[in-house]
C-alpha cells in the first residue's frame, strides 16, 4: 500500500471516529478542532449545523437562489479565513448570521450595480438604427412617410 493511500485511509478513519462524537460537541469545540487541528469533519459539522440558517439569511436578503448560494459559500470562506477572531468561541452561530447578512447585502449591492450597467448597455444596444432619411423625416412635420 502506498503512503498516500495509507494517509487517505487514516484520514477517513479519523473522520469517521470524529463524526460519531460530533453531535455531543459544542460549536466552540468544533471551531477549535477545525482551527487548531485542521479537522475537516469539524468544519463539515459546523456547515451542517449552521448551513440552513446561513442559506436562509442569504435567500431572504437576495431573493435569488444562485446569488444566495454564492453568498452562502462566501460566508463559510470567511469562517475559514477569520474564524480565529470569534470570541467567545461559543458565538459561532451569531457570528455566522452577521457575516451571512453582511455578505448578502454586499452581494445585493453588486447585483444591483451590475444590473444597472447591463440596462444602460442594453438600452443603447436595443435602439433601432434608422436610416438618415427616416430620422430627417421625423424632424419635419410636413414629411409624409408611406
Amino acid at each position: 500500500m502506498r503512503s498516500s493511500d495509507l494517509n487517505r485511509a487514516m484520514r477517513q478513519i479519523r473522520k469517521a471516529a470524529f463524526m460519531d462524537t460530533v453531535e455531543s460537541l459544542t460549536d466552540a469545540e468544533l471551531l477549535e478542532s477545525f482551527l487548531v487541528r485542521g479537522e475537516e469533519a469539524a468544519f463539515e459539522a459546523l456547515v451542517n449545523r449552521h448551513g440552513p440558517m446561513v442559506l436562509g439569511v442569504c435567500q431572504r436578503v437576495l431573493r435569488n437562489t444562485h446569488d444566495a448560494e454564492d453568498a452562502f459559500q462566501a460566508t463559510f470562506l470567511v469562517l475559514i479565513r477569520k474564524g480565529r477572531s470569534i470570541v467567545p468561541r461559543e458565538m459561532v452561530g451569531h457570528w455566522l448570521y452577521g457575516v451571512a447578512y453582511r455578505t448578502a447585502l454586499e452581494a445585493r449591492s453588486l447585483v444591483s450595480k451590475r444590473q444597472a450597467k447591463e440596462r444602460e448597455k442594453g438600452q443603447v444596444a436595443k435602439r433601432p438604427k434608422r436610416p438618415a432619411t427616416t430620422l430627417a423625416c421625423m424632424a419635419l412635420p410636413s414629411c409624409i412617410v408611406h
